[in-house]
């Protein structure tokens, strides 16, 4: 089943389509060049930030459709959300992707 809603971004208008599966549901936004996959528990998350998706989108170069997952213990959740704000991100996504695009791995002896 596809459920069709459109959020407003500016002044204009973007259409998304969710399309749940088994454990996953699919968000496309073709206005924003926008598909990707989120777990099903992750949707509301996603539908509060779907306007700063889109802006990033937008801005961005290349469109992100592509997901990367991982689990943190809470200690380290608090610590990666405290240095988000301490270097001036507006949201962990965005500073994880620059951390993990910009540094170069530790060299193995």
């Amino acid at each position: 089943m596809k459920v069709r809603h459109y959020v407003i971004v500016g002044n204009r208008k973007y259409r998304y389509v969710l399309k749940p599966e088994r454990n996953v549901t699919v968000l496309i936004c073709e206005d924003a060049n926008i598909r990707a996959s989120f777990a099903n528990d992750e949707i509301p998350k996603v539908l509060i930030n779907l306007p700063k998706l889109i802006v990033e989108a937008i801005n961005s170069g290349a469109p992100q459709t592509e997901v990367l997952r991982f689990r943190v213990t809470k200690k380290e959740k608090q610590q990666i959300l405290k240095n988000t704000i301490e270097a001036g991100f507006d949201n962990v996504s965005a500073f994880l992707r620059y951390v993990a695009t910009q540094q170069s791995p530790p060299k193995k002896e």
